[in-house]
Formats: structure tokens, C-alpha cells, sequence
């Protein structure tokens, strides 16, 4: 995550999967490789019908991760235009999400489960006025960092900070 811009009326942040996006590439380019090295190898084995398809298998599972974890989120508070807008922008589309900031009643560091090796998993989590509940995926692993990144949103929506217990 980067904080792209601080400023009294506004605060913006981006993630980008860069992790994904190195494995994936990784991914492409190990089983582009591993088809030649099978084919010198073992070239009798290259008539098989599984080779192609494992080919194109690795492929499309190597897209459909793109599309679907290798998304960059820009989450913009905005207090001159009084909104909040958090954009999802993948491949194939871009997700827009929009919201008064009147209608922000909660920030917070959420715990969604519990592993007696890591402790809690937690996310940051928005809480709206209609009830709805955002979460927001900043790329964050340790809960200290996810708690720094609630407490400046709280602090520039006027909020008092949240501590952990």
C-alpha cells in the first residue's frame, strides 16, 4: 500500500498486487520453459494429448488469477467534494464504489477468524449508515499496520483513534 496524497481535504491510497502479479508472471513464463525441456527430454512424450492441455490450463488459470486477485484498489477520502470513493480496477473492468462521507459512521480493524499459530486474521473494515459493511483489501499483512492505516482514516474523518486488545 502507498499513501499517494495526505492533505487536510484529502487522502488516497493505493495497493497493487505486485506479489501476484511477479507469481503469475512467473507462472507463465516456468511452464512456457517446462514444455521444451519435457519436449528434448522426452519428445515421445510430447505427442501425448496432456501436454497441450496442460498447456493451456496453466494459461487460463494464470489469467482467471489476474482477473480475479490482481486487482489495484485506489481508496480516496475527499472532504472538497465530501465523498468516498473506492475503485477496483482489474483486466476486464472497474469496480466504482462511492458513499457520502456523512454516511461513514465506522473505521475499523476487523477480526475474522482465529488460528491458534497466527492469531487473528483481521481486515480493515468501513461500516455505513445503511448498515452495509466495506471491506478494504489495502494489502496490509500485520494488524499494526492495518491498525496505523484505520487510525489515519479515523483521524482525517475527525474519528478518535482505535486501540487493540
Amino acid at each position: 500500500m502507498v499513501i499517494l496524497e495526505q492533505t487536510k481535504t484529502q487522502l488516497k491510497f493505493r495497493y497493487r498486487p505486485y506479489s501476484i502479479w511477479m507469481a503469475t508472471g512467473g507462472w507463465i513464463v516456468g511452464t512456457f520453459l517446462i514444455v521444451p525441456i519435457i519436449y528434448l527430454q522426452l519428445s515421445w512424450m510430447f505427442y501425448l494429448w496432456w501436454i497441450p492441455l496442460f498447456l493451456i490450463l496453466n494459461i487460463v488459470a494464470s489469467i482467471a488469477l489476474l482477473i480475479f486477485a490482481g486487482r489495484v484498489v485506489i481508496c480516496h477520502f475527499d472532504k472538497d467534494y465530501n465523498g468516498f470513493t473506492l475503485k477496483r480496477r482489474g483486466l476486464l473492468n472497474t469496480q466504482v464504489i462511492w458513499h457520502p462521507l456523512a454516511h461513514i459512521i465506522d473505521v475499523q480493524v476487523e477480526a475474522i477468524g482465529w488460528n491458534p499459530d497466527r492469531n487473528a486474521t483481521c481486515q480493515i473494515a468501513m461500516f455505513l449508515k445503511s448498515g452495509d459493511r466495506i471491506s478494504l483489501d489495502l494489502g496490509l499483512a500485520s494488524i499494526n499496520d492495518k491498525l496505523k492505516t484505520v487510525n489515519l482514516i479515523r483521524k482525517f474523518l475527525d474519528m478518535p483513534p482505535q486501540k487493540w486488545s
